[in-house]
């Protein structure tokens, strides 16, 4: 038997993404969104920290999106979880919203 896959995420503030971003995201279903993801609950976001953003037009990852996804790579992770209620990350974009 093969033993199971594992992956690491961190969980970081909703505020390192822009207001545009946000609502991209709430008014999109996530099926159709840029990246890989979903919707946590009214608190947030999870996605897969993509390691680069091939799409073009409205198939290409938002940039302070993509800003974040760069950071949780270089920090040895693979995912992100996007919470209302998480902490800031210093050195990482922070939008007021």
């Amino acid at each position: 038997m093969t033993k199971p896959e594992s992956h690491q995420f961190v969980a970081i503030s909703t505020g390192h993404v822009s207001a545009e971003t946000a609502r991209m995201l709430h008014s999109t279903p996530c099926a159709q969104w840029p990246c890989v993801g979903g919707a946590y609950a009214d608190y947030g976001w999870f996605f897969y920290a993509h390691d680069e953003n091939a799409g073009e037009g409205d198939l290409r990852i938002p940039g302070d999106l993509f800003g974040v996804m760069t950071w949780v790579r270089q920090q040895g992770f693979s995912h992100v979880l996007l919470d209302r209620d998480a902490e800031q990350v210093e050195n990482l974009a922070w939008h007021h919203w």
